[in-house]
């Protein structure tokens, strides 16, 4: 991988454990944030699945579908096969919540599974990058 590849990539799983870490501090006490909680959820499995496909050298659009992304990728590596439920429950918190109008609120049962759904995905990726010893990081707790 040329260099401004890999600072993209690290850039990207970087930026997607952010997401991951903030959605679980804005559920954190006694004040929460679910509608933002959801969204960074939704927001650290793009990211993570949009540095696999930099990492595969694999173009893609410029989406926010967890859906379209996580098939780009299942046809590289079958195993994403396995996130297409996720997938469809994560894509539309990239903006079911974000702007004003007729929306419900997030159940903190939803920001649950979100969370659960963000963690397992990143750490699938992750060991990914681990197991061929492209990445010195470590996976999301």
């Amino acid at each position: 991988m040329d260099k401004e590849k890999r600072v993209e990539w690290e850039g990207r799983i970087k930026r997607a454990i952010s997401d991951y870490n903030s959605a679980k501090k804005l559920i954190d006490g006694d004040e929460k944030y679910l509608d933002t909680a959801v969204y960074h959820c939704q927001q650290s499995v793009e990211k993570i699945l949009k540095s696999f496909l930099v990492y595969k050298d694999i173009q893609f659009e410029k989406v926010h579908s967890i859906v379209y992304l996580v098939s780009k990728c299942a046809k590289i590596e079958r195993g994403f096969e396995k996130w297409y439920d996720s997938a469809e429950t994560l894509t539309p918190y990239a903006t079911v919540f974000r702007y004003p109008g007729d929306y419900f609120e997030p159940e903190i049962e939803d920001v649950d599974e979100a969370i659960g759904y963000a963690k397992e995905i990143i750490n699938f990726v992750i060991s990914i990058y681990l197991e061929n010893k492209d990445y010195d990081g470590k996976l999301v707790k």
